[in-house]
């Protein structure tokens, strides 16, 4: 049994695939079928990936205010985005 099952997602190498985690970690990326879990996500037709990175800052408040603006979730997605 999982805690959470991300059920049919598409995975960055554009296979499908359902992924079993345990705790915090990822313990399993297959077919899982009628594996049981606490809360399962229905992905399906979703891109599901690791988070992304937004090192990305602002050089018009560097050169205003010598210092940048830095993305204020600290960079690092932990949400689903779905649309």
């Amino acid at each position: 049994m999982f805690d959470l099952i991300v059920k049919g997602g598409f995975l960055p190498n554009g296979s499908v695939a359902d992924i079993g985690i345990s705790g915090s970690k990822i313990t399993a990326i297959d077919q899982l079928g009628t594996a049981k879990a606490g809360q399962i996500i229905d992905a399906t037709g979703d891109l599901v990936s690791p988070p992304f990175v937004d090192p990305h800052f602002h050089m018009d408040a560097t050169l205003s205010y010598g210092l940048p603006r830095i993305n204020a979730s600290g960079g690092f997605v932990r949400l689903v985005c779905r649309s």
